[in-house]
């Protein structure tokens, strides 16, 4: 009850000091109360009860403050509205069902205020707080059939007359944006005011600010129009199919789209009608040439869209650029209902502006090919040459929204949009916004199909490759004038006299700074188009100078992306058995505290299990290993049990060989103290026993001779008895120790007169007749060996 009684007190104080402070002053602390209404949340959106005290003192406290409000919203100052205004909208956003449900009341005061004469920031306030009790309100059927069906026509019709009005842009965009919210969620309220409503957006949607029309001729149309309040009106007018008959939307949206595609031919027959067009149609009729050629540009009659008339090649091409962000808008905003998009009908709208290009200035140039119409002045032609890099940035847009929106509906038309792009760019490379829309555009269709794209196609992109390396890097222009001299003049041919010369340009040189040094868009598009470049393009279809090029530009400025790109997709190496230069370590070197470039360097991460049912193989397979290698060592010591143990062979040959006291024996050495070497018995002339030995061998095995390996495959594990009972070896009469020469890794056989006894040392271990390894120069490398037990660690 602690933290309800806090929030009592605080709405008690809050309704005070409401009450008690001018209506005058109440703007100014209208902020601080807004403010404090969250300490009340709970409070303002709990159910009210008469049973206990706590609750009537609650529910008291809550209608004081709600009268308080409702109070403010009838007050004759503008103040006084002002604050009820603001206070109820924070009332609304914390107060939660309870008060939405109370807010009838408030809802007939704020469309009141619509109709009174008060201030537009009032009217802003106002809409913006209807708005979102009808928005809030579609989540409660029963609180949409009492407060937001009553009163959302009222609340149409009056924003209507505000926007026909000489409203202000900030008041007129925000009745915009309102309706794009609120018609989706009431298309039956909407489509009653369709009629009012179109018009309205009509004259917006595409403004030409620019057209040699009186005002009486362009039927009222506001002249100038802010982008933010065109953008809202488009984001408007494509939702107007909503309000189509329950099943009717899809399809009248599919016609208004179409529509709008024809509204843009219709426009750029009249603005290319300069030139003559090579492009065909595939999906249009060709138009019959029915306007004059002889005045100016215009059309003043009504088009497909009602659309205001204009006149001028300024005002053709800003209706035009205004149609094209209209199809930018169908094609990339959501849709109540599933809608065709025919894809043919807009790439063929595309593909016919991007056709015509700005001839080069030489007449040798491939891409000068348009073709001229004498009808139409110079004038106008040269005007239609600096509109027209605007109209290509409009139409990349729209490419770049299909690809967006439509995915990998549109793979099959990328290697011929990139063909018009590199088209384009080619002609109008100066144009920093053109650079900009084809450095978005490439970068969209590479991260897709990049890697499937063509050699030839690849190619084509070396001139903007080397052009987007140079937007990251530019080069200083130096002012100087580069003067020859009279005689380097004279050297050169050239006896045209000498202009004049800015004298100051001797005094130093000056560096000028890059024209598009301030245009952001560049620079952004040029670096994301970087990595790009060089993840999604195989590496094999670069040149040397040109991936240099590219990894240069990425290590000085620094791009962490494009690096890690390059060292990702490295480029083929010219030489056999030699990789490519890498700029791994440039790369490690500047970006040392990232995670993601150390994780690159230094992998630790384990072998990641996908799936429980891979584990659960893994362990039956780890089980079925385990059970065959017990098999395996259990088959291997009945064996070695049943087969005679060639020491003890040894030991009866030696016993009957002879009576010499001699022992030969080898002991550990100092360097390799677990190793046990083995002692080599010679005969000078092929004893007796030698052949005794070979004969009692298992056929198919070697023969035990001295060139025996030291290292036997397996090893036979001895008895704790065993290990402890030391054999004796009374020498063979016939047997001699032959001298041995000093080698490096062989100790010399001495003969004394030693006798084994339990306190010798260890008793050498011999391996298994007839196993097999790698003879070793070096005992050092002898390792103890165990009979019986493999000693690796992977086989334990």
């Amino acid at each position: 009850m602690a933290p309800m009684a806090t929030e009592l007190a605080t709405l008690r104080a809050l309704s005070f000091r409401i009450s008690s402070t001018a209506t005058a002053q109440l703007p100014q602390h209208v902020p601080a109360i807004a403010a404090s209404l969250s300490s009340c949340r709970a409070l303002l959106s709990s159910t009210q009860t008469s049973n206990a005290k706590s609750s009537s003192e609650a529910s008291v406290a809550v209608h004081k403050y709600r009268t308080l409000l409702s109070t403010l919203l009838q007050d004759r100052t503008i103040q006084g509205r002002w604050s009820a205004i603001v206070l109820i909208k924070a009332t609304i956003e914390i107060g939660g069902w309870e008060t939405l449900q109370k807010s009838l009341p408030w809802v007939r005061g704020l469309l009141g205020i619509l109709t009174k004469p008060d201030p537009p920031t009032s009217k802003k306030l106002c809409i913006i707080t209807l708005t979102r009790i009808f928005m809030l309100t579609r989540e409660y059927p029963t609180l949409v059939r009492e407060i937001t069906t009553p009163s959302l026509p009222t609340f149409v019709q009056s924003s209507l007359q505000i926007a026909s009005s000489k409203a202000s842009t900030s008041l007129l965009l925000l009745v915009l944006e309102s309706f794009s919210e609120l018609l989706p969620r009431h298309p039956t309220i909407f489509r009653s005011y369709l009629k009012q409503l179109r018009p309205l957006l009509c004259r917006l949607v595409a403004p030409t600010p620019s057209t040699g029309l009186s005002r009486d001729q362009s039927q009222d149309a506001p002249t100038a129009v802010a982008t933010e309040v065109s953008n809202a009106a488009r984001r408007l007018l494509i939702q107007l199919p909503c309000c189509a008959p329950k099943g009717a939307s899809s399809e009248e949206w599919e016609n208004a789209l179409r529509t709008t595609v024809s509204g843009v031919h219709r426009v750029a027959d009249r603005v290319f009608r300069a030139v003559l067009e090579d492009w065909q149609s595939t999906v249009r009729e060709a138009p019959a040439n029915g306007h004059n050629l002889n005045g100016e540009v215009q059309d003043l009659e009504d088009d497909y869209l009602s659309l205001p008339p204009w006149s001028g090649i300024f005002a053709g091409s800003e209706r035009l650029i205004g149609l094209l962000q209209l199809v930018k808008e169908y094609v990339e905003s959501p849709t109540a209902n599933t809608v065709a998009i025919k894809v043919g009908v807009i790439m063929d709208l595309v593909t016919r502006l991007l056709s015509l290009t700005i001839p080069a200035s030489g007449s040798k140039s491939f891409q000068n090919t348009a073709r001229i119409n004498n009808q139409v002045s110079k004038e106008e032609r040269d005007n239609l040459w600096l509109v027209l890099p605007d109209v290509h940035v409009a139409a990349i847009e729209l490419l770049l929204a299909m690809v967006y929106r439509l995915q990998a509906s549109t793979l099959a038309v990328d290697a011929l949009v990139l063909d018009q792009l590199v088209w384009v760019f080619g002609s109008e490379k100066e144009n920093a916004q053109v650079r900009t829309a084809c450095y978005l555009a490439i970068a969209s269709l590479l991260k897709r199909s990049g890697v499937n794209m063509p050699k030839s196609s690849i190619d084509s992109l070396v001139p903007l490759i080397r052009a987007c390396c140079e937007e990251l890097l530019p080069s200083e222009v130096s002012s100087n004038v580069v003067k020859d001299t009279p005689g380097q003049a004279k050297s050169k041919g050239n006896s045209q006299p000498q202009g004049t010369a800015n004298a100051d340009s001797f005094l130093g040189s000056k560096s000028v700074s890059d024209p598009t040094a301030s245009f952001a868009g560049l620079k952004d598009a040029a670096y994301e188009l970087l990595p790009v470049l060089l993840s999604d393009i195989r590496a094999q279809y670069f040149s040397d100078s040109l991936r240099a090029r590219l990894d240069r530009t990425a290590v000085l400025v620094q791009h962490k992306n494009a690096m890690l790109a390059s060292v990702l997709n490295p480029p083929p190496s010219k030489r056999f058995g030699k990789p490519a230069a890498s700029i791994l370590p440039l790369m490690a070197r500047s970006f040392q505290a990232d995670q993601d470039i150390e994780g690159m360097l230094r992998p630790r991460m384990p072998v990641i299990r996908l799936g429980g049912h891979d584990t659960e193989l893994e362990d039956d397979n780890e089980e079925e290993e385990e059970a065959e290698a017990e098999e395996e060592e259990t088959a291997d010591n009945d064996e070695q049990e049943g087969e005679s143990f060639v020491g003890q062979e040894l030991d009866a040959m030696l016993k009957t060989a002879g009576q010499a006291d001699v022992v030969v024996r080898d002991f550990a050495m100092k360097d390799a103290p677990t190793t046990n070497d083995e002692a080599t018995v010679s005969s000078a002339s092929g004893s007796a026993g030698a052949e005794d030995i070979a004969q009692t061998e298992t056929p198919g095995k070697r023969p035990h001779t001295g060139e025996v390996p030291l290292s036997p495959a397996k090893r036979v594990r001895f008895g704790e008895a065993e290990y402890a009972a030391v054999p004796t070896m009374p020498p063979s009469a016939t047997a001699t120790v032959p001298p041995v020469n000093a080698t490096k890794n062989t100790e010399s056989a001495a003969t004394s007169d030693f006798t084994v006894s339990a306190t010798a040392s260890a008793v050498p271990e011999l391996p298994e007749p007839g196993e097999d390894g790698t003879d070793s120069d070096d005992d050092d490398d002898v390792v103890p060996l165990v009979f019986g037990q493999d000693t690796d660690d992977e086989s334990e």
